[in-house]
């Protein structure tokens, strides 16, 4: 499944995961936001706030085809 995510503030990283732009990335079928969070080697400890869909949601919440994810280190 293909997903969209930006970080934001001191979680950002060019080309991996910035603020500015949606990056897509595509992950098996019942990944978490955790998943995602390690497959951008995100520390889950740095994880204030996530975002999937404009809706706040933690990082076990599944992910699903489409769905636009943000991590917030506040």
């Amino acid at each position: 499944m293909n997903v969209r995510v930006k970080c934001l503030l001191d979680l950002s990283k060019e080309n991996v995961c910035d603020p500015h732009d949606s990056m897509q990335y595509d992950l098996p079928a019942g990944a978490t936001a955790k998943d995602l969070a390690e497959k951008l080697d995100l520390t889950p400890d740095n994880i204030k706030l996530i975002f999937i869909n404009y809706k706040e949601s933690t990082l076990d919440a599944e992910l699903h085809e489409g769905d636009d994810i943000a991590f917030s280190p506040y």
